[in-house]
């Protein structure tokens, strides 16, 4: 057993939010789900912004290997690291240019976005973070199985295995239903007040709503099956639970809390 980060601290994530699991697979989802997604480029850029570091407290860096410079189209590769200056490789000549030789020029690049990266981690922090909130009662009452089909989704995965799932959801990719939009926005709201990671839990009556949120931006919702009745309702769990993740610590309060502090914030840009 070692000690998995629900988010890695490379996403904002906190050493207090964390569960034991299996070494191995640990260390085969931390590379294929975790990691994917924090060399994403638009997550990188939100981790240069934020300074997120990983385990080896080095500045997040954002590599940009298929560019081109100028008119011509010189091939070159593009370095941002941390809040230092861009620095520009210029693959013919094999050396860094100087400011003065970019100055001026049009710099394009491409990058790919793996389509399924952020469904597969929203599933994965739902499977740790709903035991790590609910405990047991995450084990016995909610539908597991499901989060680990689609923490497990491929290329090659074919409708039926998710045949007769209750699962539901979206990524910052989705499109989004007409009645789910304004809960969409509200979710992305709290994730960009809390500006840090977040996970947010809320109970219905057939089910457990999970929001993630990393560096500020919402990443997705996932609703899952599950039975209820028996989970907490009040107190830290009035509404639901937040756990709030930012500059490596953990706060946990309840969702009645966290909407409570928005319309505080909001009342106090208004007067």
């Amino acid at each position: 057993m070692n000690s998995e980060h629900i988010i890695p601290l490379a996403l904002g994530g906190s050493n207090a939010f964390c569960l034991g699991v299996d070494k191995d697979f640990n260390a085969r989802v931390g590379s294929s789900i975790d990691g994917v997604l924090a060399n994403d480029f638009l997550t990188s850029m939100r981790r240069r912004e934020f300074d997120a570091r990983g385990h080896s407290n080095t500045p997040p860096t954002v590599l940009l290997r298929k560019s081109t410079l100028g008119d011509e189209q010189r091939p070159i590769q593009v370095t941002l690291r941390g809040k230092e200056e861009p620095l520009v490789w210029d693959a013919m000549d094999k050396r860094y240019l100087d400011p003065d030789e970019v100055s001026g020029n049009k710099i394009s690049s491409q990058f790919k976005i793996d389509i399924h990266v952020r469904k597969r981690f929203l599933a994965k922090v739902a499977l740790s973070a709903g035991y790590f909130i609910y405990g047991d009662l995450f084990r016995s009452h909610v539908r597991h199985n499901e989060l680990r089909a689609l923490m497990n989704f491929s290329a090659s995965t074919t409708r039926d295995s998710f045949a007769g799932f209750g699962l539901r959801g979206y990524d910052e990719f989705s499109p989004i239903e007409e009645a789910d939009a304004q809960q969409k926005e509200l979710d992305s709201f709290f994730c960009q007040l809390i500006n840090g990671s977040c996970v947010i839990a809320g109970l219905g009556p057939q089910n457990v709503v999970f929001v993630v949120g990393v560096l500020g931006k919402w990443i997705g919702t996932l609703n899952v099956p599950a039975v209820t009745e028996s989970f907490p309702v009040e107190r830290e769990h009035d509404l639901g639970h937040v756990v709030v993740l930012r500059d490596g610590g953990m706060t946990r309060m309840s969702y009645r809390q966290l909407a409570a502090d928005a319309y505080g914030i909001l009342n106090q840009e208004r007067g």
